[in-house]
């Protein structure tokens, strides 16, 4: 009798245990129903300096920036599409993401857009990108164009060329009438920035005896702007002026704020035409 009592007692706890199993399933089963909300909208924001229609320089290789963001939060992920719709630009001038995504539970998302140096020769290009679509998906995203002009800053200085400097001067005093003669080399170290192996062109050895040369310098090719940039090794920044471009020859006026000045022709020694250059 004690063994029919043990075995109906373990019979009872059995149908027990399937029994809460079978209410934990139909429970977690409801849980996990996702509601999907309705009247989400998204609202487009470009992040300045983005705006509808800019010009950009390819050598800037800037990068615009702009952010969706929904009036409340989806239980699902939300991709809004981004294509260009127009525009001779292509893969290799700029680049933008295609696809941005909100993640479920959030409220916003981010995409870029980057403008590329192809290190071509070209005209101006030009691109239209369409943010959001009116198939986007649990959310209303009114669509939004941005255009960019993308003006060619492609620069080509660096080389090794030969200088004629004249009329030297110095605060001090020091005067050396030239030509001083030699050859000074533009190394590029970024795009359309070139360091100069003597900025001074000649004109610190005329003053001051062999080996005085200006370091530290650089000229800068922003689309066909030339400036000196940096400062020399003792601080002193220089200036350009009296630009003259003239097939291989390119003639100019510097000086720095210490006083010292003077006159530089340079000539391209393969007797190629400088590019049409201009000053600010």
């Amino acid at each position: 009798m004690k063994k029919i009592l043990n075995s109906k007692l373990s019979l009872s706890l059995l149908f027990s245990a399937l029994l809460l199993t079978s209410c934990e399933k139909d429970d977690f089963t409801g849980d996990s129903t996702l509601e999907v909300a309705t009247d989400v909208v998204g609202t487009i924001s470009l992040t300045s300096p983005l705006t509808t229609s800019q010009n950009v320089r390819e050598a800037d290789e800037d990068s615009f920036s702009y952010t969706i963001t929904l009036n409340k939060p989806q239980s699902k992920d939300i991709h809004i599409s981004v294509i260009q719709v127009s525009g001779t630009a292509d893969g290799d001038d700029f680049e933008f993401d295609n696809d941005i995504v909100i993640p479920a539970y959030s409220l916003t998302g981010s995409g870029t857009i980057t403008i590329h140096n192809d290190d071509l020769q070209e005209g101006d290009e030009n691109f239209t990108l369409k943010i959001g679509n009116i198939n986007t998906s649990n959310a209303s995203v009114p669509s939004a164009t941005v255009t960019f002009v993308i003006t060619d800053c492609y620069s080509d200085l660096a080389g090794t060329y030969n200088y004629s400097t004249t009329n030297v001067s110095a605060p001090t005093g020091e005067f050396a009438a030239g030509p001083l003669t030699g050859t000074v080399t533009f190394t590029q170290t970024a795009s359309g920035v070139y360091s100069l192996s003597d900025a001074s062109f000649g004109g610190w050895i005329g003053l001051y005896g062999a080996g005085n040369i200006a370091t530290g310098v650089s000229f800068t090719d922003t689309c066909g702007t030339l400036a000196y940039s940096g400062s020399d090794q003792f601080g002193e920044v220089f200036t350009i002026s009296n630009l003259v471009i003239s097939g291989p020859s390119m003639s100019f006026h510097w000086e720095n704020d210490y006083g010292e000045f003077g006159d530089t022709t340079l000539t391209r020694p393969d007797g190629s035409n400088w590019p049409a250059l201009t000053l600010n």
